[in-house]
């Protein structure tokens, strides 16, 4: 085989099953994406692949940055001591005793697991005895993996192989996505269990969501989905779930297709309740100004809604003779994602939970 295909075949052994990892939806993210963390560590592989066919059992000069790096010190640095130290620091993070079983690891677990594994192929066990160069290696790529996506291109440069650092890095990014996802569902699950437990609940729909103190885009997302807009009580609760600044935008747009139902920008003008008319403009304009930053379920847009929604906004503008309203622009995007977890645990029409809330619902 031709040495640079070679190479290029470990690089990807690299970082393959951190990939495929990624690849796996949040909910099936747990032990096995810890597994393929490890996986990660093959970059011993990428390292042999870097030194070419005169690989040595243990390396004695650096293996990840260039030498011209080497060679040019980096002011931004703290002392070879110093910087052992924070490797430590930065390796005591590989087990995260505090997380479920089944949590997906943090940033910094993962970061710490891929330094302990290159410390591995190494064969070193006492970071005191890790000569200069690979301590400047394993610092830079520590570096790397935490800095914004900028500074982590200015770093990749001083490494043989900067697209495979920095694709190492979109995985990590990747992975701290999925925790994050996992972290608020899982608030959700335990204030949920908590609001269930106590007595009395809420007295109305907003209320509750206003009582839980935590994101639940699912159930925001069901609420608007499913609420009724002849019903005052819902319709407070899904107006409620569409001003928060953490409602999704798959959300937001639903929302938004169904203001045609039961007219309700015309009868709200018609029965001079300008309260509602204020929210759902400012509702319109915060989603035309890019204002909800969240994308994590799906939607599909509707021409047949958004024609409706065309004509609903002529309507209002005949009603109130002040410039028409901008379209949604948000309506005509698709949205890529998964679809929204169900939460059969509570009950629209009476405005509260009905039942304990079921873990396999939110994990």
């Amino acid at each position: 085989m031709d040495a640079f295909v070679y190479r290029l075949a470990l690089a990807g052994v690299a970082i393959g099953p951190a990939f495929l990892a990624t690849l796996l939806p949040a909910s099936a993210i747990g032990v096995p994406i810890g597994l393929a963390i490890g996986g990660i560590g093959s970059l011993y592989a990428l390292m042999t692949s870097l030194r070419g066919r005169k690989a040595r059992p243990r390396p004695a000069g650096p293996v990840l940055l260039r030498r011209a790096s080497l060679r040019r010190p980096d002011d931004t640095l703290p002392s070879t001591a110093d910087q052992r130290l924070a490797l430590a620091d930065a390796l005591a993070a590989a087990v995260d005793l505090r997380a479920e079983p089944e949590a997906p690891p943090t940033r910094e677990t993962a970061i710490a697991r891929i330094l302990g594994r290159i410390l591995d192929s190494w064969k070193v066990t006492d970071l005191a005895e890790l000569p200069r160069d690979m301590t400047i290696a394993l610092t830079q790529l520590e570096r790397l993996l935490k800095a914004d996506p900028g500074e982590a291109g200015r770093i990749a440069q001083m490494f043989q192989r900067p697209d495979v650092v920095l694709s190492l890095r979109e995985e990590i990014e990747r992975i701290t996505e999925a925790r994050a996802a996992y972290d608020r569902a899982f608030a959700a699950f335990q204030a949920t269990r908590l609001m269930f437990a106590a007595s009395p609940q809420p007295g109305t729909l907003t209320e509750a969501l206003q009582s839980l103190g935590t994101v639940d885009r699912d159930l925001w997302h069901r609420i608007v989905l499913e609420h009724d807009p002849a019903d005052p009580a819902q319709r407070s609760a899904a107006l409620w779930c569409v001003t928060q600044p953490d409602c999704d935008r798959a959300t937001v747009a639903a929302y938004l297709a169904r203001l045609t139902d039961e007219s309700q920008l015309q009868n709200a003008e018609i029965d001079g309740d300008l309260g509602f008319l204020g929210q759902v403009r400012r509702i319109i304009d915060n989603c035309n100004a890019g204002i909800y930053r969240s994308q994590e379920l799906a939607y599909a847009p509707d021409s047949d809604s958004a024609a409706a929604l065309v004509r609903e906004l002529d309507g209002l503008a005949v009603l109130n003779r002040e410039p028409r309203w901008p379209d949604p622009q948000c309506i005509l995007v698709l949205h890529e994602g998964r679809e929204a977890r169900p939460r059969p645990a509570w009950d629209i029409v009476l405005g509260r939970l009905v039942a304990a809330p079921n873990r396999a619902d939110y994990l």
